[in-house]
């Protein structure tokens, strides 16, 4: 269990308030923002909206007395406690800010302590207010019923009823966030209510609907057939995506993901709640705009395990499939010494040799170029009884190579890399080189990739050689 801590907006002009302040409360696990002024402080509630607000009125400049009801304003889904920080209040000063919204006040300069304190007895207000919205069945931000609402509906429709009693529908603003990032979340709010209120137009007196907080909303079906509540759900999906919604004078246009399970009488909301979380995940993952019932869900698992039974996820993948391209080729007649430059300059450990037919005769490694050229060169004789010092590629590569078709299935590369211990076999088609299968790049293709995977710990340089992204496996 992780609870979220809470969240203290403090706004003052003095900079160094602030930062003694944050710290002090960041040390008592509160979330601490801060703003100079009361139009940072409103972006930064609009942004998130903050549990307790902390104004420093004792800093020579006038208080904003009507911040507090601005916030509230700005995010009424909750209650925002608000203390008000002055040196030696007038009543006539102490009025205003009551009559502002003010809920407490804070004598300048600040007691630690009672700080504390103060933020205690707040937090236990914020409970009862938050006790109080629940008892009142109405959810803030689309003035449907609420969850403790929906609570109780589910156990009115339950009692003395036997098997299923409805269906739970629940719909996932597709995207929501991007509204809140154009319009601000108050535009954002005032969407989310227009969309409730056309939702509710679409039900009947055996409906029943609820906001379920942020993005999402619940409606309770009649009992019916899974086909019925279904086209129901698709219909008033479709009906949303064709809507034009305006928030500011701007048209905003959305979609929504539904979630449906049955319900059955004595089942919980959170029981069916959570089959219906399933499906709206796979509902999601279906790429949205579209109705998954929780048998569906089932079904889609017991399906998803017959297709990736027994390694079937992989006996179509050939040899060609995972190889990596052969970017360079060496021949019989190269010299070590434009080899070893080639591969040098490309970065790899290894370079197919091929005859004149361009079909493979060896491979040849960089370290093994790299040993001969610090031998000794031995004369070898040359056509007409002439000698050369010049040493080939043909002198010092392998020609005991492990060579696979193409089309060869991957099955069979996994059990020779994994019974002979090899760690290198090259792919051919026609008997010519198409590509390098590396043991251990063949095993990364089980790792997680992540972000920063192929990321240099070298220090950057502005150089070609720089954009150079080697495979790690291969490199190893």
């Amino acid at each position: 269990m992780n609870p979220r801590s809470f969240t203290i907006l403090i706004v003052s002009p003095d900079r160094v308030s602030l930062r003694r302040l944050s710290k002090f409360l960041d040390v008592f696990g509160y979330d601490v923002r801060q703003a100079t002024d009361g139009e940072k402080a409103l972006a930064a509630a609009e942004a998130a909206r903050p549990d307790f607000l902390v104004v420093d009125g004792s800093s020579g400049q006038p208080a904003d007395l009507q911040l507090c009801r601005a916030i509230r304003r700005a995010a009424p889904q909750g209650y925002t406690y608000s203390l008000l920080l002055s040196e030696r209040p007038e009543v006539g000063d102490i009025t205003a800010a009551l009559e502002a919204g003010f809920d407490d006040f804070l004598a300048a300069p600040i007691v630690f302590g009672e700080l504390l304190a103060r933020l205690r007895a707040g937090a236990r207000f914020i409970e009862y207010e938050r006790r109080l919205a629940e008892q009142s069945g109405v959810d803030v931000l689309t003035g449907l019923a609420d969850k403790a609402a929906l609570t109780t509906e589910l156990f009115r429709r339950s009692k003395g009823a036997k098997g299923t009693i409805g269906w739970l529908a629940v719909l996932d603003l597709d995207y929501f966030q991007r509204i809140a990032d154009r319009a601000g979340r108050s535009g954002a709010q005032e969407l989310l209510r227009q969309v409730a209120q056309q939702v509710r137009t679409r039900t009947g007196k055996d409906y029943f609907a609820a906001g379920l907080g942020e993005d999402r909303l619940a409606l309770v079906l009649p009992p019916s057939g899974s086909e019925t509540a279904a086209t129901w759900c698709e219909e008033t999906l479709k009906a949303l995506a064709e809507s034009s919604f305006t928030v500011a004078e701007q048209p905003h246009r959305l979609t929504a993901s539904c979630g449906l399970s049955e319900i059955t009488a004595g089942e919980t909301l959170e029981v069916v709640q959570a089959r219906v979380q399933r499906a709206l995940q796979l509902a999601k993952a279906s790429g949205r705009n579209c109705v998954v019932t929780s048998s569906e869900v089932d079904r889609d698992a017991d399906a998803w395990a017959a297709f990736a039974a027994d390694g079937k996820l992989f006996h179509n993948t050939l040899a060609r499939d995972v190889m990596h391209p052969c970017p360079l080729l060496l021949h019989l007649d190269e010299t070590l010494e434009h080899a070893h430059a080639l591969l040098s300059q490309t970065g790899l450990a290894h370079a197919p040799v091929v005859d004149g037919d361009s079909k493979l005769a060896g491979i040849v490694s960089l370290d093994q170029l790299a040993a001969a050229k610090l031998r000794n060169p031995k004369p070898r004789s040359g056509g007409g009884g002439s000698s050369s010092s010049v040493r080939l590629v043909r002198h010092v590569m392998n020609t005991d190579v492990t060579r696979f078709d193409e089309t060869t299935p991957l099955a069979e590369l996994m059990e020779f890399f994994t019974g002979e211990g090899a760690t290198l076999a090259i792919i051919v088609r026609d008997k010519k080189p198409r590509g390098l299968v590396h043991c251990q790049a063949l095993a990364a293709l089980n790792e997680r990739l992540t972000a920063d995977h192929f990321a240099s710990a070298k220090p950057r340089t502005a150089t070609s050689a720089d954009l150079l992204v080697p495979d790690l496996a291969m490199a190893e």
